[in-house]
This record gives structure tokens, C-alpha cells and sequence, in this order.
């Protein structure tokens, strides 16, 4: 039996017979000596030694209660080793492509605290120092001439030298604004709220997933700026139903927002097992019902952000048998397409030939239409429970599929035009990242070579 079969049965007959008192998730974390993230830089999938004693501790805390995890979720997509910056794909804009160079948290501890923004007009040739920011990176979007980038305050005061009088971080967001194409960058005022998760629809108007260690589970809560994110207004609390795991910096929303035809707004958000949607700016919330494959009737589902270009949207939904050897990581993906904006899906269509079974981590590209990318790893499970990774490229809206394998393992990937892409991809046991480019469509990637720009 694998290892993590044996933890899934354990968690299984731990919350079938013993139901915990309340706030004892919020009386767990006010114990724990907070101190600020130090090699965990990114979620390993092979661990040994001192590294697996220390997700044995962690698992104690999912036994006492599942939530936790998602309480305590500060993950980050990969190191550089212990003395080289890591790195993360932040947006690619026209002819840029803006990079992060991390280090401090979210870095590997050896090198002073701070991050890099880079951008590269000419597919990575040359790279310009954009900007310096603390805390740990949590998104960035572009509009054109305008965007936004953003962080999180991970930071635990009172956490020095063993001291225990650790406050949990106050994951207040911190984010800068540009107005022409990347080139400066002003800061916007600090929230007073704690955020997870930020999405921009445009260069005016966002969301903000605001909860974490303090707010306690299901005590999330929707805030909306339309003004780029110089100021912030409450709009109603989420769907309690929130996400078991969260990896910062990738691309994975937990809030969306897309725009139909005569402009009104509809919004999303990806619980645990169920996408829900709203057509009230967030004042309600109702979870989305689709077909489920017979094939996969009766599994457990996890669902992604829908892709949009226009009205045309893609709709990626991860099953996996709960009765199964690799239930905790193994799935089989279905796609759901809509013509409409959201309003209605069509029956799924499973993911092509040698692309399934995937991992835990699903990244889609849509590009338009016609031209979409799909590809997944397992970052919790090792790559056994995959075909093998795999790039699975559509040239005409999901219809056919070309499978291109064996691929890098990809945290995220976008795209400039139907052949220039970059991804963020994981190597090696530690997941060591690095940043790729392909000039075909994502048949094959080439590492592209970024120098070290000092943090301080």
C-alpha cells in the first residue's frame, strides 16, 4: 500500500469517528512558534531524512483537522538550490516576458531578503531590472501598457532567535502598479485586510480573497477595487467550501472574473470539490452543476479556474477515485466547453490519448478559441501516477489534440501567438525551477538563461 493511500485511510477513519471541538484549529496554530519559511520554497514530491519528519509533524495537524492545510499554506513554486535565486514566470505581454527573481522567503535562505522584477524584450537575449519588492510573490497581470504585480506578507515578528512570542503573519498585500508596459512601477497603499489569492480582470478592477491563519476556516471574504487597487471595498463572504491547497505564484486563482457580451460580470471561485459561480458582483454564490462522466460517476472532483477568450471558455475538471491506489493524486481530466461566457457547458470530453492519468497540478493555457494548451504534474505524489508528463496542444478549440511527450514537468505555461510560449517548469528531486521557452507550440522547450541581479 503507498504511502499516500495509507495517509488518505488513516484521515478517512481519524474524521469518520472523532469530530473536533470548535476553534481547534484556531487553538492549534495560535500554538505553533511562528517562524518564517526557510528551504520550503516549493512542494517537493520525494522527500527523506528530516524533510519527512517534518511533513509527519504536518500530518498530525491534518489528522486533527483536514482544514488546516489550507490554514497554513505557504507554498512556493520551487527553488534554485541554496545559494542561487528561485524563480517564477510573472506575465508575458506583447513582446515581454516579465520574470521573478526570488530570494528571502520564498527563496532560498542564503541570500538577503527581497525580490526581482525582470522583463526581456527580445525572448530572453537580455534582461532589465524593473523592480524591487519584499514579501513573498504572489501574481502579476498585464493590460497592455498597464498591469499590477503583488505580494504577501509571510513575515512572523517576534520569531527571532527561538523567541516565543511568534505573532502568525498578517498576509497583508503589498502592490505595485504600472501604466507603461513595465518599465516603472509606483506602490499602492498596504491592505488592512489579510489576502490569499488576487485577480485583475483589467488594469482597473479586481478581487481579493481575503482570510488566513487569524480569520479561521470558512470565514473568507470577496473585497473588489475599481480603481487598480488604490483602494478596497468589502463585498460578502465566499462560499465556506474553500480549497485544501494553495501554491502562491502560479497562476491559480481562487477568484475570477469574466465578461459576457453586454458586459455583465460573472464571477467564479474554486472550492475543494466544487466551482461555483455568481452573477451579483459576489453578493451570492451557487455551485455550478455539470454532467459528470459516467466513467468517472461516483468520484471525487476537483475542479480548475475556467479559461476565457471572449465568450469562448475552457472548463478543466480533475476526477479521481476515492477507492483507488493513487486516489490522492491520480486523475483523470475531463474538459468542459462553453460558447457562451459560462451561462451553459457543453458534455465533457476527456482529456486525449497519453495524456491521461495526470497529477494534482493542472495548468491550462487558452490563447483564443482555437489555439489551447493543457498540461499537469504531481507535485504531492512523484510522477508514478502519471502517463508521463505530457503537453497536449488543440488548434481548433478542443476538437482534436496533439499530445507532445515525454515534456518538461510544468508548474504554469502562457503564450504570445499559437508558437511562442514560457513555462515555469520543476526538475529533479528538490524541484529545482527554471524558466523555458518553445518556438513551436510547446512541441519542444529550451531553458532560457537569466542572470543574477542582486536583491538588494
Amino acid at each position: 500500500m503507498s504511502e499516500d493511500r495509507t495517509a488518505v485511510e488513516i484521515r478517512d477513519a481519524f474524521d469518520s469517528s472523532y469530530v473536533a471541538s470548535p476553534g481547534l484549529e484556531d487553538r492549534v496554530i495560535s500554538a505553533i512558534p511562528w517562524e518564517r519559511p526557510r528551504d520550503t520554497t516549493g512542494p517537493m514530491p520525494r522527500l527523506a531524512g528530516p524533510v519527512a519528519a517534518a511533513i509527519a509533524v504536518l500530518a498530525v495537524g491534518i489528522l486533527l483537522a483536514p482544514t488546516l492545510l489550507s490554514k497554513l499554506n505557504i507554498q512556493f513554486p520551487g527553488t534554485s538550490g541554496p545559494d542561487a535565486p528561485a524563480y517564477s514566470l510573472a506575465a508575458v505581454s506583447g513582446n515581454s516576458v516579465f520574470v521573478v527573481q526570488r530570494c528571502g522567503v520564498g527563496g532560498p535562505p542564503n541570500q538577503p531578503e527581497g525580490n526581482v522584477l525582470l522583463q526581456s524584450s527580445d525572448s530572453g537575449r537580455s534582461w532589465s531590472n524593473r523592480l524591487h519588492f519584499i514579501g513573498v510573490y504572489d501574481g502579476m497581470q498585464m493590460f497592455g501598457s498597464g498591469g499590477l504585480i503583488w505580494t504577501i506578507d509571510e513575515s512572523s515578528p517576534g520569531c527571532a532567535g527561538g523567541q516565543r512570542s511568534c505573532t502568525p503573519p498578517s498576509q497583508a498585500m503589498s502592490a505595485y502598479r504600472t501604466a507603461d508596459g513595465g518599465s516603472t512601477w509606483e506602490a499602492l497603499p498596504v491592505t488592512t485586510f489579510p489576502v490569499e489569492d488576487v485577480f485583475f480582470l483589467d488594469a482597473t478592477h479586481g478581487w481579493a480573497d481575503s482570510g488566513g491563519p487569524t480569520t479561521g476556516l470558512g470565514a473568507e471574504v470577496l473585497y473588489q477595487t475599481t480603481d487598480g487597487g488604490t483602494s478596497w471595498s468589502r463585498v460578502g463572504a465566499l462560499p465556506p467550501q474553500s480549497p485544501m491547497g494553495y501554491v502562491y505564484g502560479v497562476g491559480n486563482y481562487r477568484v475570477t472574473f469574466s465578461r459576457l457580451t453586454d458586459v455583465t460580470l460573472v464571477g467564479w471561485y474554486v472550492g475543494a470539490t466544487q466551482l461555483y459561480m455568481t452573477a451579483d458582483m459576489g453578493a451570492s454564490w451557487r455551485a455550478l452543476t455539470l454532467t459528470v462522466p459516467a466513467a468517472v460517476a461516483g468520484w471525487t472532483s476537483t475542479p480548475s479556474q475556467p479559461a476565457f477568450t471572449g465568450q469562448e471558455g475552457v472548463l478543466p475538471i480533475a476526477y479521481h477515485d476515492p477507492k483507488g491506489p493513487d486516489n490522492a493524486t491520480a486523475n483523470h481530466i475531463y474538459l468542459y466547453m462553453s460558447h457562451d461566457g459560462g451561462l451553459t457547458w457543453a458534455d465533457p470530453r476527456p482529456a486525449p490519448a497519453g495524456f491521461n492519468p495526470v497529477g494534482d497540478d493542472i495548468s491550462i493555457s487558452i490563447l483564443d478559441s482555437r489555439h489551447i494548451w493543457l498540461t499537469s504534474l504531481s507535485l504531492s505524489g512523484g510522477d508514478n501516477v502519471q502517463a508521463s508528463p505530457a503537453v497536449a496542444r488543440s488548434s481548433d478549440g478542443g476538437l482534436t489534440w496533439t499530445v507532445a511527450k515525454p515534456a518538461p514537468r510544468i508548474l504554469l505555461m502562457t503564450f504570445a501567438d499559437p508558437t511562442h510560449g514560457y513555462a515555469l517548469d520543476v526538475t529533479g528531486m528538490y524541484n529545482v525551477n527554471g524558466i523555458l521557452s518553445t518556438s513551436d507550440g510547446g512541441t519542444t522547450w529550451q531553458r532560457v538563461a537569466i542572470p543574477i541581479f542582486p536583491a538588494a
